[in-house]
């Protein structure tokens, strides 16, 4: 796909080069790690509606749908909880063809920054490790009390919806790394957490060949799905992501308000 020549310059944050050349695995769990183990890089991310009839979830790893929610109060927990997890669930599944889809968490974030893991993401960065990705399929049936050898000839995909509400988003926005430009060996592991709980996820070292892109302005009745994981052959992997500064912000843009569920999809 060629990029879009509607586009903004910015920096995001990529894993520190030098973790590309030893076995140990960096750790992130606050901002000063994050400021340690990651360096700033000069990227364009191009403007995906320019380019939106060519994007393909399984080629790029990413793509924009309408979506009306079926609340508004995100504030209200027992609602995302009963109502709009269901409902977005259902949506994937019927998008994708998928057998089953199991939600497994939600974040909401906003302009909080209390919480480093509720805070817009600021380093590119994928949610899981993709050495994995077939065991941690088995483990979440398990963990469900269902029957894994009933899956055995199950393939599984493992999605984000990202979606705002309020308002449109014109400050920090997402950007997503196109799948297609990622070559093998570009995604490495590291941990995600402090010495307490933590988790084993991914990120991708530089390559001047990756190309990012936004949806400028996404608006409350669009999601964003986006792979993280996929066990078929021959389709798109993982779209890393990372919140951004957008220099063209308007002065006075309201910040940016939205919700990512995560959840896997079996197929077959």
């Amino acid at each position: 796909m060629e990029a879009s020549h509607q586009y903004v310059p910015t920096q995001v944050r990529y894993l520190a080069p030098s973790w590309g050349k030893t076995n140990d695995l960096p750790r992130i769990f606050d901002r000063d790690s994050r400021r340690a183990n990651t360096e700033k890089v000069d990227v364009l991310v191009h403007d995906a509606r320019a380019v939106a009839d060519e994007i393909c979830l399984d080629v790029n790893g990413f793509e924009l749908f309408e979506y009306r929610s079926p609340i508004s109060d995100f504030g209200n927990t027992k609602a995302v909880t009963d109502v709009y997890r269901p409902a977005i669930a259902e949506f994937v599944r019927q998008l994708t063809g998928a057998s089953e889809v199991f939600i497994t968490n939600h974040l909401i974030r906003t302009e909080d920054k209390s919480d480093f893991n509720k805070a817009y993401a600021r380093f590119v960065h994928c949610d899981y490790s993709l050495k994995t990705a077939r065991s941690a399929s088995l483990n979440l049936l398990k963990n469900r009390s269902l029957d894994v050898d009933a899956y055995e000839n199950a393939q599984f995909a493992w999605f984000n919806t990202w979606q705002p509400f309020d308002h449109p988003v014109q400050e920090n926005p997402l950007a997503v790394l196109d799948a297609s430009t990622i070559h093998e060996g570009d995604i490495v592991d590291y941990i995600y957490g402090g010495t307490g709980k933590s988790s084993t996820s991914s990120m991708p070292l530089r390559r001047k060949q990756h190309q990012f892109y936004y949806y400028k302005n996404m608006r409350p009745d669009e999601v964003l799905l986006i792979k993280q994981l996929d066990t078929r052959k021959g389709r798109a992997g993982v779209s890393p992501h990372t919140s951004f500064i957008d220099p063209t912000s308007p002065s006075d843009a309201l910040p940016r308000r939205s919700i990512e569920v995560r959840m896997m999809a079996v197929f077959g």
